[in-house]
């Protein structure tokens, strides 16, 4: 009876001990906070600000440490401020010890989860991750920016931002992000929040792709507004198709139950230009599906290009050049004229100021540039926040 007691315990603790290695194995120390592996090509997917100050898409080079306590180089492929997301590559790229897999359909409230992380950077010590688990307290849902995350109530404290969110089964139900408290101190109140898997998957092709290392999100429209009362969400002052008195149903597919979620849920797509919602309305007995022009959020930060024009000879010159600026990487040299910029010729500063000034952080200026021996260029720059935001 006793051998029998032992081999079942020793079962059990060999069984604890594999869904430890499948959870833990894929994670990775980035900053004093955390990361995990989703690709055999070593994509790491962490939060913005996990990585914020520490690299950025000017200068995305950064050092990491694998589980096994190996350190790594890695590239910043984008972030996604306003969604708190970013994509790391490690490069080169060493053995991949493992891989998580994004889940494709969110399990219900109830569901055990783990939570692994590097709480009060304490793995800085040892190489080793923090395991806890908890039960998935919610389903999808908006709170403030997190505008697809879950709840949970699995251990996390600061340094857990980044790390993975997994069910029992290995999958990868997300990234924990936040961390809700009455007191306001970032200390373990029971309630964690984490990016969920459907909204990083509808980003993932969009921080692959990002020309600039920048990804924007969708925004409700700037004359769109709505408000609350006993029968829903109603728009009061429309924007195209919607109408005055409309009643919103859903945003983007999902249920919209107040002014809140629909706020955060028009922020739910990756921006770019023309890019509509969808959003399902009641007006006055039926029920319609709209696509409405999408708003776009906005970066927080000032616009940094890196240069400055001056008029010479009735012509613009750049006449200073941050180093590792936008414009300096993107290979402007001072002395150089500048003659157009997204496409509108230049005759003056105040031209200048007026095709500059409307952009926000993450967007593309295109510099029609003529060098000293009359040869034309176009150089790309993507406007970053100023130095010290």
């Amino acid at each position: 009876m006793r051998f029998l007691v032992l081999l079942f315990t020793c079962a059990a603790l060999a069984s604890a001990a594999d869904h430890d290695q499948r959870f833990t194995a894929p994670f990775v120390f980035v900053a004093t906070g955390s990361g995990v592996i989703i690709s055999a090509d070593g994509e790491i997917l962490t939060n913005n600000h996990v990585i914020d100050g520490v690299c950025s898409p000017l200068a995305p080079k950064i050092t990491v440490r694998l589980a096994d306590g190996g350190e790594a180089s890695a590239r910043l492929l984008a972030t996604d401020p306003v969604g708190d997301l970013a994509l790391l590559r490690l490069d080169p790229l060493p053995r991949i010890p493992a891989v998580a897999r994004l889940v494709e359909t969110m399990p219900p409230p109830g569901t055990l989860v783990v939570a692994v992380g590097n709480p009060f950077a304490l793995g800085q010590l040892d190489d080793q991750p923090t395991v806890s688990r908890g039960v998935l307290s919610t389903g999808r849902m908006v709170r403030q920016s997190y505008i697809d995350c879950v709840q949970h109530d699995a251990a996390v404290n600061p340094g857990n931002s980044g790390g993975p969110l997994f069910a029992l089964d290995g999958q990868l139900l997300g990234i924990t992000g936040a961390i809700r408290s009455r007191s306001g101190f970032r200390i373990n109140s029971g309630i964690g929040l984490a990016i969920a898997a459907p909204q990083i998957a509808r980003f993932l092709p969009a921080l692959r792709a990002s020309p600039g290392g920048w990804v924007l999100r969708t925004a409700v429209p700037d004359e769109l507004t709505f408000a609350r009362d006993d029968q829903g969400v109603t728009v009061l002052q429309p924007v195209a198709p919607l109408q005055a008195g409309d009643r919103l149903l859903s945003v983007d597919g999902r249920a919209c139950s107040s002014t809140a979620t629909a706020t955060g849920l028009f922020s739910a797509l990756p921006w770019s230009a023309g890019v509509t919602v969808a959003v399902r309305v009641r007006r006055g007995g039926t029920e319609l599906d709209l696509a409405v022009p999408a708003g776009r959020s906005v970066i927080p930060g000032r616009p940094w290009t890196g240069f400055t024009v001056a008029e010479h000879d009735g012509q613009l010159v750049i006449d200073q050049l941050d180093a590792d600026s936008p414009a300096a990487l993107a290979g402007v040299l001072a002395g150089e004229a500048l003659l157009a910029a997204n496409g509108v010729p230049l005759t003056s500063r105040l031209d200048a100021l007026r095709v500059t000034a409307p952009l926000a952080i993450g967007e593309r200026l295109e510099l029609r540039l003529r060098a000293a021996d009359g040869s034309e260029r176009t150089a790309t720059c993507w406007l970053a926040p100023a130095s010290g935001q």
